[in-house]
């Protein structure tokens, strides 16, 4: 049976093509929004990181905005209407 030939007709063939094509595009997707959830722990992680390496309050607060902002990003929140001004401290000298 490894080697058979099977013969079926062009709609039925259609028909395995485009569900096929679909479970690509599902899979491309699927991927696709792991890799940013994956980039976005990442983001955070590194901001939090960060923060708490930190000697000066104003540098800290620099990490934590920088991670506040990352969330706004990621979910579609508007950073003026959920937090207002953000206090955004000071970025720590390289």
């Amino acid at each position: 049976m490894k080697n058979a030939t099977v013969t079926i007709n062009y709609e039925s063939f259609q028909s395995l093509k485009e569900k096929a094509d679909k479970y690509d595009d599902a899979i491309r997707k699927k991927e696709d929004i792991l890799s940013k959830n994956d980039e976005f722990i990442e983001t955070l992680c590194v901001c939090l990181e960060k923060a708490n390496e930190q000697k000066v309050s104003a540098n800290k607060q620099y990490f934590i905005a920088e991670g506040i902002k990352a969330i706004c990003n990621r979910f579609d929140m508007n950073l003026k209407d959920e937090y207002g001004e953000l206090d955004e401290g000071k970025e720590p000298k390289k």
